[in-house]
């Protein structure tokens, strides 16, 4: 059984800058799983990642893999729009299923994986890592503890240099293939607008930004269940930012996730420049140097997402316990996503209960674009 093995046997399908930079890597520091499988329609990068990290079995054909007996789950690292087929086989297959988000690109996608998941005695989850940061963990808990009140506010920033991978990975300029900042970035931050505040969004307003291909910038604004406002600034070909802030009527807090000491309280009675909360932030730093230096010759607290994330994925398939992101928190971040796209498309506020089931094209210099 596999809850009875030392370590569970990992397969991964798609071999690119995801499997290669961030969770092979994660996955190399800890003992709950052995990745004894890869596959790959690039016989060269196949080779070069496979080698890299002793990974024995390799396969140019995924179903290979997936007929793999030795195989118990499967993570799907392939361009998002060949998720939904992997993922499918893979439970057909009798694998539990990790997949990278966006988990699909249309909700029906989404809805035959939870047809085949509720079949399926395996696990599934969705690749939302930030959720893992600890910084995000412990915000969490301070806003269920009440400490702000009632969320009123979230703001987050999330920008990065991915643009540089392009060359190799066309699929990331191209919209109908997941590519740009809406589904590249912003599922990852639309997603923890709903698990920091524990809200539905109802209606997205967003601008977005064309350079060598679809989205490279964007400005996302909506509006949550219980009235709660949220905004996000995403980018690529920038300098890197992945930054939250949530208010309430008590306080505020303020998160960078690439900050060991990067989360701050900021009571309301305050301001966040003052000398005294400059002496508290001081303070902070100096007790989280230590946690700091020891996560620092493991990648940091950033890189120790993934490492946390697949723990987590490995305590579920062993002990038949709940995944910590599920394939609705998936789907109703793609809906974000769908509903982002089609408002800076055309131009207008989107709402939720009517958002599209596929893609508006790319608007270009057209109305919606910046």
């Amino acid at each position: 059984m596999v809850a009875q093995r030392e370590r569970l046997a990992l397969g991964f399908v798609g071999c690119g800058r995801a499997t290669q930079s961030l969770h092979l890597p994660a996955l190399h520091r800890i003992t709950d799983w052995n990745v004894v499988a890869a596959a790959d329609t690039d016989p060269h990068q196949l080779e070069a990642v496979a080698s890299r990290y002793g990974i024995v079995r390799r396969y140019s054909d995924y179903r290979n893999l997936l007929a793999d007996a030795e195989v118990d789950a499967v993570a799907v690292c392939v361009p998002p729009r060949w998720h939904t087929e992997v993922a499918l086989a893979a439970l057909d297959a009798g694998k539990h299923v990790f997949v990278e988000k966006p988990v699909a690109l249309l909700p029906e996608e989404c809805d035959r994986l939870a047809q085949a998941a509720a079949r399926s005695p395996c696990k599934l989850m969705v690749g939302f890592n930030l959720r893992w940061h600890r910084h995000v963990r412990r915000a969490r808990q301070i806003v269920q503890q009440g400490a702000l009140g009632p969320v009123e506010l979230i703001r987050t920033s999330l920008t990065g240099r991915i643009h540089e991978c392009t060359q190799s990975s066309t699929w990331r300029n191209r919209r109908e293939e997941g590519g740009g900042v809406f589904f590249e970035l912003g599922v990852h931050h639309f997603d923890l607008w709903r698990h920091l505040t524990g809200c539905e969004v109802e209606e997205v307003c967003a601008v977005s930004q064309s350079a060598e291909g679809e989205d490279r910038g964007a400005v996302v604004g909506a509006r949550l269940t219980r009235g709660v406002l949220a905004a996000s600034l995403l980018g690529q070909g920038t300098s890197e930012t992945n930054e939250i802030e949530i208010y309430g009527p008590r306080g505020g807090l303020r998160i960078s996730c690439y900050q060991f000491d990067g989360i701050e309280f900021i009571p309301a009675a305050s301001v966040a420049g003052s000398m005294r909360n400059r002496w508290r932030r001081f303070a902070n730093t100096l007790q989280e140097l230590p946690r700091a230096a020891l996560e620092a010759l493991h990648g940091g607290s950033f890189h120790s997402t993934y490492r946390d994330e697949w723990r987590h994925f490995a305590e579920a398939v062993r002990n038949d316990t709940p995944v910590g992101s599920t394939l609705h928190d998936g789907r109703r971040a793609l809906e974000v996503t769908l509903a982002a796209i089609t408002s800076a498309a055309q131009a207008r506020r989107v709402f939720l209960s009517d958002s599209p089931t596929e893609m508006t094209p790319l608007a270009g210099a057209q109305t919606g674009s910046i």
